[in-house]
């Protein structure tokens, strides 16, 4: 089953060769035009591109690096991200990168969107060939990418997404003059211009700090450094870690000793104790060489707000998976590499490289601003403090010669910390740091591997990867309100889909589910076994009136493994739209009531939530007027109810626009007939 899984899988993955083959046309003329595709089925919200950005808000309402996804506020962790090919040929160097608003990638065409090796492939193409009319004449680089984005939505691997990257070089595209038979010196790059985050209401971006996590040649042994090489100072599990040194550098994880981490060759393994196995194993140790963004405490606020309380407690972060053989690896007997960035840069936003000549000296890591240092300490270490950060993590050099195809796979995603933590602020228990999500990718990449592991690195067409249990398709949702309660109906697509491994269906029934104000912190409200019967409709008579609800339905099978809850209702641009149970007008003022009563303003969902900051007079006549009185006898406002539904909104503002304070009101409700009702709430702020 494995071979004919491989063989189908391979028949998508080969359809950009062929449009690469196209490009050695330089009259082809493609229409082009930017798209941009959601990627919504994890827990870290982002979008794949056709034109050399991997995602990113940029004052636009984007995702970017959405953590968590679904969360009212979006609380992107990246503001921008720029795709970096830089190379040198006679002494100048010769960069093709995305940059704000636009960049110099063409935009090529997306090949694929759906099922593949993730439950949400999409696969887009970014040329830089000498039609390429984002970049000058005589500075085409030839350098064709055809991306592979993935995304997973099940635990533990929903905090990522990961890029399989294909360069292919075609010299007669390359018009850089006198270019040779190889394209030299050539690197490339991740630049993340991460702002921690959405949720930051200090400014997300002037008080943000930048680390690197992984190999740096040595350039850290200096004491006075805040962190320095090697380091132990805590012990780093699979999925926590604790205060006490464990006799491995915290900048290394083990490969071994988890159950889908297969070590190929013991005898390039090293037999140590494990602390939290408490047994020794044969493991390797493996350089994360992941870079970092968090946030820091804003010097100009009172009091210490890092993580804003936790509401932005993530580290966004990225790293390299794969990529081909480079001068910064490890090489030892065999088939032993271990994959290590070339070089770890950052900078402010106050000194953005302007030229080609600046980016390639930080791809290098040979920029002043980083005073010589390839892997840039901490910003506290080179006496900088908290400010608006970028990264940019750098693999190479290699040298290309014409049709070359090189392989490279990038993760980028966000971790509660770099260890991991508790989130308290949206609710979600104990959650993994940046470093073991890194090793969870690293566990899906070698996922099916039979010949390789991070030790013994293989290209994604040389072994088998990306195999990993997924859960059944999300089925297609539909629902809508009725005055009997909201009605869903969906598909029987999960019933039709085959597991990828097995080659079987074996989706075994349903779940409903439903949120308040936001689409996630979902409630199961059915379960709809196969056992009982096959139903794909059901209706939510239980919803509460006047509030905004999301539904979705799940698919799961046999294994346990369950669909994402991303089947809601979406607007055209891809965002949450919420349904509202209105409820009948009554035909008495007797019936009206206030809803929530008392208002709490520090309720959790409030924390981050416009919408949640109104209450709501239900079972409201038709042409009735209600007045809102102080407990003094003021009037703050009044409110008609023109609609013909039996609710009516009040966003707690005055007549004049102000927030109202805390305290009793009073109201009265009046119909047309004269009719009144008199009745009081609270709001607590």
């Amino acid at each position: 089953m494995k071979k004919i899984l491989v063989y189908m899988l391979a028949m998508v993955v080969c359809l950009p060769f062929l449009y690469a083959k196209s490009q050695n046309d330089p009259g082809s003329q493609i229409l082009r035009e930017k798209v941009i595709i959601n990627q919504t089925d994890g827990e870290v919200w982002n979008y794949m591109t056709n034109y050399g950005c991997l995602g990113g808000e940029g004052n636009s309402g984007l995702y970017g690096l959405s953590w968590p996804g679904g969360a009212t506020v979006n609380n992107f962790y990246l503001w921008l991200s720029y795709f970096v090919t830089g190379c040198k040929e006679g002494g100048t160097p010769y960069v093709t990168y995305h940059n704000y608003p636009d960049g110099e990638w063409w935009e090529g065409p997306v090949l694929y969107e759906g099922p593949g090796y993730s439950p949400h492939d999409i696969v887009a193409v970014w040329p830089d060939s000498s039609t390429n009319t984002k970049n000058a004449a005589g500075r085409h680089t030839g350098i064709t990418w055809i991306v592979r984005a993935m995304q997973w939505p099940h635990e533990p691997y929903n905090d990522f997404i990961i890029y399989w990257m294909k360069m292919v070089w075609n010299k007669d595209q390359c018009d850089i003059p006198d270019v040779g038979e190889t394209l030299d010196s050539v690197y490339v790059s991740m630049w993340y211009d991460c702002d921690v985050s959405g949720a930051d209401q200090s400014n997300p971006h002037i008080d943000d700090l930048v680390g690197f996590d992984g190999w740096t040649n040595g350039e850290w042994n200096d004491p006075d450094f805040i962190i320095r090489d090697p380091i132990d100072i805590k012990t780093v599990t699979p999925d926590s870690f604790w205060d006490e040194p464990d006799g491995i550098n915290d900048h290394y994880l083990v490969w071994g000793d988890e159950e889908d981490e297969m070590v190929t060759q013991e005898g390039d393994a090293v037999e140590m104790y494990i602390p939290w196995k408490g047994e020794s194993l044969p493991v390797y140790l493996i350089p994360r060489g992941i870079s970092y963004i968090y946030d820091g405490d804003n010097p100009g606020t009172p009091g210490n707000d890092t993580g804003e309380e936790g509401a932005c407690a993530g580290y966004a972060f990225g790293g390299w998976l794969y990529t081909p053989p480079a001068p910064s690896d490890s090489i030892g007997t065999g088939t032993f590499r271990l994959i290590r960035p070339w070089s770890h840069q950052w900078w402010n936003w106050e000194s953005d490289p302007a030229s080609d000549d600046q980016v390639y000296n930080y791809q290098k890591g040979n920029h002043s601003a980083t005073q010589g240092y390839r892997y840039a300490p901490h910003p506290y270490d080179l006496g900088a403090a908290e400010f608006d950060y970028r990264f940019l993590n750098t693999v190479g050099p290699y040298t290309l010669y014409d049709g070359d195809t090189l392989h490279f796979v990038w993760v980028a995603g966000v971790g509660q910390g770099l260890y991991g933590g508790n989130d308290d602020y949206w609710g979600r228990g104990w959650l993994m740091g940046a470093a073991q999500t890194f090793e969870k990718a690293l566990q899906v990449y070698y996922g099916g591997a039979e010949n390789s592991d991070p030790a013994h690195p293989s290209a994604p067409n040389e072994d088998v990867h990306f195999y990993v249990p997924v859960p059944p398709p999300s089925p297609h949702l539909n629902y809508t309100a009725t005055p009997n309660g909201v009605q869903l109906v969906w598909d029987d697509v999960a019933e039709r889909s085959p597991d990828p491994l097995k080659g079987v269906v074996d989706t075994r029934g349903y779940r409903v589910y439903r949120a308040y104000h936001e689409p996630r912190g979902w409630q199961l409200i059915q379960e709809l076994p196969f056992e009982v019967g096959i139903f794909r409709n059901y209706v939510d008579t239980t919803a509460l009136i006047g509030f905004p609800v999301y539904y979705t339905v799940t698919a799961y099978d046999e294994d346990s493994l369950e669909s994402a809850n991303n089947n809601y209702k979406k607007d055209a641009n891809g965002n949450p739209l919420a349904i509202e149970m209105k409820g009948e007008p009554s035909a008495s003022v007797d019936d009206v009531f206030v809803a929530p009563n008392p208002y709490k303003g520090s309720a959790k969902w409030l924390r981050a939530s416009e919408i949640g900051d109104k209450i709501m007079f239900l079972n409201v006549p038709r042409e009735s007027r209600i007045t809102i009185y102080t407990l003094s006898g003021d009037r703050v406002i009044s409110l008609q109810n023109t609609t013909g539904e039996g609710a009516v909104a009040w966003n707690l503002l005055n007549e004049e626009g102000l927030k109202v304070v805390s305290g009793i009101y009073i109201y009265k409700v009046e119909d047309k007939d004269g009719n009144y009702k008199i009745g009081k709430f609270m709001i607590l702020r």
